[in-house]
């Protein structure tokens, strides 16, 4: 029976059985009161009937559209009716929706009953006049939702997603698991991909709570990126814009960004334990958080302890970093259990099992993607040495420096473990000596004001974070006494000779005099990004190049400056600056591919990677031009020569790697430099090489690469196993670009009428009218409005908003055209000829469908769900996502007048290739869960 307090909606099927016909069935026409009129099929009339004498029609498999009954409510659109049942005398239905997937039990007052493409099809009804037109935009719409929904791709048209960048975040939110190790090599766009990634899920409404784990450093220019280039203005840094004094605080912020060492901490770490549980957490530069395995016991940092921690208390975690292994099968391996802690014994045996990799991690190399052509994006690096002279004075300062290293280590093996501070000290300068003149000057000058000055002790704590050690490490000082007898009389003989040295800087004089005139001989604008280790060689060249170009011409950026003053520089450099000086801290992060392609080393770091993950600063996508890298190596010191010597033996190993029988892959070189200068640890090696014959240093050396050659030999096998770019796995997708939002925006215009007063920019800024009934339905009460789809048209202006997908009145379009009322559901439509690429030859189809397929998870949540276009000939052969068709969506569609016949057999054809698909991409995670079609059309010939 009825429940009287709800009014059946417009559309709603019901019954009744004394009329004297039996059971009769009816069409709710509207409600008066509390009666409603009925139109009875069988009487072919309509009457107004009572409440209380009204019964549900529905039976399973009908069609229906659920409608909202309050204001401030939503329809949870189209489904199919599955069973019926009483509740206390309250008939309900339960619904599948074919949208979302999900399935309710209604009372059935809400729902009204609808006939879909197919029964429509069967009935052979099809839609009259615009109707052609309307089922373009209806299939675009869906094209449009579905391509963000998996990909993200659409939430910042300036960021001109790669396919591999959308490969993999198609695959991450489709492969029913949302914990993935995103590994791609540095330059390849993990920032773009991360918020590709979030953008997807957002519009899945599938990730409402986000922590973001970034370094300190790169905090700021992650929110900037996610709003700059993904519109995702929610998210809060964690201690700068606000803080939290209870767990309970936690809940107000949904979109949080942290530094990885605050959170770490007790105090914030137990904060956070007791927080609200995350949708998605996600670590940037994850090969930080260590754990080691020392037989049965682990030692774990307090990074991993941290991510640890919080596994539990998220549905998903995404591990980001360009160097996941390591040469560290141990470490690797916690990494994996972090992300699929339920995996943990097939991890353990991940030598016997490794095809496991294709289920938790994503890699992608340099040497593979391509744009959208299939052009690879990558164009190249040349790297070369510039060797220079060593003066007289140069060589007399270095042997005076031998003396006083001899003496300050001999001075710390002395005093045993108390003695390493000093040790540590004399590595310093030597690295410091290798840097520049100025900078080991700088160092000796503030030694000896330590001891000058009685009593007085410099506080320096040298950071955990390697960026940061070059910066932190030249100041270091442990006493305020004299390491050895006679170590000040020794510092005054030194710093004469230094001073001498610098006054003859054959280092500088070549980068000053030899390498930047015939850089410069070519284009007298060219940029050029310098890097170095330390603040002191910063400094003085920074002042040499002020001298020789202007100080307008020079900009630096260093680890103690903040991200504003940095961005500063940076925007200088690129506008009329023309030299970067940059240390490892202060490059960390910054991307200037897009203006330079120059870079000079001026001292070479000890750490291999370091300058892997400088060259990288260029040497990324969007680099347009080949990167030419210049390395300054002088001979002044056995450092200096033991330093070289290591370069050059990589580069060698490196060569032989990358050769394919008797041809060198220049691609594949750039990979293996990454890999072997992740893997070798040669520091050690260049620290105890104080006093020992460079023979033996050699020796060692080659000792270390033969190690860091067999392990990057079975980390390419067992990451041959991860999931990677794989062009053939989205040829058969439908690519949305911005050509569709502009078709689809103009065509839904005229559509509903909204009137375009004025075009601009080259047509590229539309300015709209609204009339009074389009501002309710939008929520505004502005009649007018100036939109673009060009971003940095919007960029310029506050009166030009961007329209894309997450924009109110973008969504707004997208809504109409999907809903049932607006047409497009069945229509005879004129094509034309449609050109096959393949066979080269013109053909058409005389069946057009659109359509979802759609696969769930275990617990019967939907995981994947493809929206596609098949066509199908005369033969009942079918085509899917063909291109010809797919061009065909951005032309305005005409009405056909073919006289309606029956083509039933070819709607099979598409039925059993759907199928098909849904047998084929099922796996252990998805299950086949529907086919579902939006629209089918008769194609006129």
């Amino acid at each position: 029976m009825i429940n009287e307090s709800l009014l059946p909606v417009k559309g709603c099927l019901v019954t009744r059985d004394d009329m004297g016909l039996g059971v009769v069935q009816g069409t709710v026409k509207g409600t008066s009161g509390w009666r409603a009129k009925v139109f009875w099929t069988q009487l072919k009339d309509h009457k107004y009937e009572p409440l209380d004498g009204l019964q549900s029609a529905f039976k399973p498999q009908m069609e229906v559209q659920h409608r909202a009954t309050m204001i401030g409510w939503e329809s949870l659109g189209q489904g199919r009716v599955i069973k019926s049942r009483v509740v206390a005398g309250s008939e309900q239905v339960l619904v599948e929706f074919f949208h979302s997937g999900e399935r309710r039990w209604l009372p059935y007052q809400v729902l009204e009953w609808i006939k879909g493409p197919v029964h429509r099809f069967q009935l052979n009804q099809f839609e009259k006049a615009g109707s052609a037109e309307r089922m373009r935009l209806r299939i675009l719409a869906h094209a449009i939702d579905n391509w963000h929904q998996n990909t993200g791709a659409l939430s910042g048209l300036d960021i001109d997603p790669l396919p591999h960048q959308i490969h993999l975040v198609h695959h991450i939110v489709n492969s029913g698991n949302l914990n993935w190790m995103i590994a791609d090599d540095v330059g390849l766009g993990k920032t773009i991909e991360t918020g590709m990634l979030i953008s997807a899920l957002k519009r899945r409404e599938e990730a409402k709570r986000i922590l973001l784990i970034t370094p300190a450093g790169l905090t700021r220019q992650w929110q900037e990126e996610l709003y700059e280039k993904f519109g995702l203005d929610g998210f809060r840094i964690y201690g700068n814009e606000f803080t939290i004094d209870e767990p309970r605080h936690w809940k107000m912020y949904d979109h949080v960004i942290a530094s990885i060492d605050r959170l770490k901490s007790d105090e914030h770490l137990e904060l956070l334990r007791h927080a609200e549980p995350w949708d998605l957490v996600i670590f940037d530069e994850a090969h930080r958080l260590s754990r080691r395995q020392y037989g049965m016991k682990f030692d774990s940092s307090q990074r991993f302890d941290l991510a640890r921690t919080l596994r539990p208390l998220t549905k998903a975690m995404v591990l980001l970093t360009a160097t996941p292994h390591q040469g560290k099968q141990d470490k690797f391996q916690s990494l994996l259990q972090l992300l699929r802690p339920e995996r943990k014994e097939d991890i353990r045996d991940l030598a016997l099992n490794p095809e496991i990799l294709g289920e938790m991690v994503f890699r992608n190399n340099k040497s593979d993607v391509t744009d959208a052509e299939g052009n690879f994006i990558f164009q190249g690096k040349t790297t070369k040495s510039i060797s220079v002279g060593v003066s007289p004075e140069a060589v007399a300062f270095d042997k005076a420096l031998q003396e006083y290293l001899q003496e300050g280590y001999a001075a710390g093996n002395r005093l045993g473990y108390k003695g390493n501070a000093i040790g540590f000290v004399m590595t310093v300068y030597r690295k410091l000596a290798t840097s520049s003149a100025a900078a080991i000057m700088a160092a000796l000058q503030r030694r000896r004001q330590r001891l000058l000055v009685d009593g007085q002790q410099q506080k320096a704590a040298i950071e955990s974070d390697e960026r940061f050690i070059g910066e932190t490490e030249e100041l270091f000082d442990s006493s305020a006494t004299e390491f050895f007898q006679g170590e000040l009389e020794l510092l005054d003989e030194l710093i004469e000779k230094c001073r001498a040295y610098l006054a003859n800087d054959e280092k500088l004089n070549g980068f000053l005099k030899q390498l930047t005139p015939q850089v410069l001989a070519r284009n007298p604008d060219e940029k050029i990004l310098i890097f170095t280790e330390y603040r002191s060689t910063q400094e003085y060249l920074q002042h040499a190049l002020a001298n020789h170009f202007g100080a307008h011409k020079v900009s630096l950026i260093n680890g103690s400056m903040d991200q504003p003053s940095r961005k500063l520089a940076i925007q200088q450099f690129e506008g009329e600056g023309q030299f970067l000086i940059s240390t490892e801290a202060g490059g960390e992060g910054i991307n200037l591919q897009s203006k330079c392609h120059i870079m000079v080393n001026y001292d070479l770091p000890w750490n291999p990677m370091r300058l892997v993950q400088r060259i990288g600063r260029l040497y990324r996508y969007g680099q347009k031009k080949r990167v030419v890298v210049f390395n300054m190596q002088a001979k002044n010191t056995l450092d200096d020569q033991i330093t070289q010597l290591m370069y050059e033996r990589i580069d060698q190993v490196v060569n032989d790697m990358a050769a394919l029988g008797s041809e060198f892959n220049e691609r594949m070189h750039d990979d293996i430099v990454g890999e072997i200068a992740g893997l070798i640890d040669v520091e050690e090696i260049l620290e105890a090489a104080n006093g020992t014959s460079i023979d033996r240093t050699a020796e060692r050396i080659e000792e270390a690469l033969q190690r860091a050659k067999e392990s990057a030999d079975k980390q390419k096998d067992l990451f041959e196993h991860a999931e990677t770019f794989d062009a053939s796995r989205l040829a058969g997708k439908i690519n949305i670009e911005s050509h569709h939002l502009h078709s689809f925006a103009e065509g839904m215009y005229t559509v509903l009428g909204i009137e375009v007063v004025e075009r601009s920019h080259g047509n590229k800024v539309w300015a709209l009218q609204f009339s009074e009934q389009q501002m309710d339905e939008l929520g505004t009460r502005r009649s007018r409005r100036k939109v673009t789809f060009d971003r940095v048209i919007a960029s310029q202006s506050r009166e030009i908003e961007l329209l894309e997908p997450g924009h109110f009145l973008f969504d707004y379009l997208l809504d109409k055209a999907r809903r049932y009322e607006f047409g497009g559901v069945n229509s005879v439509i004129k094509l034309g000829q449609v050109a096959d690429q393949e066979s080269n030859k013109s053909s058409m189809p005389k069946l057009l469908t659109a359509g979802y397929l759609c696969w769930q998870d275990l617990a019967g949540i939907r995981r994947n769900q493809e929206f596609s276009i098949w066509g199908v000939d005369g033969g009942g052969k079918v085509s899917k996502n063909s291109r010809a068709l797919l061009q065909k969506l951005t032309r305005k569609w005409e009405d056909g007048a073919l006289e309606v016949g029956a083509e039933k057999e070819l709607l099979s054809s598409v039925e059993r290739r759907m199928d098909e698909g849904l047998q084929g991409d099922a796996s252990k995670l998805l299950l086949p869960e529907l086919r579902e079609f939006i629209a089918i059309g008769r194609v006129e010939p």
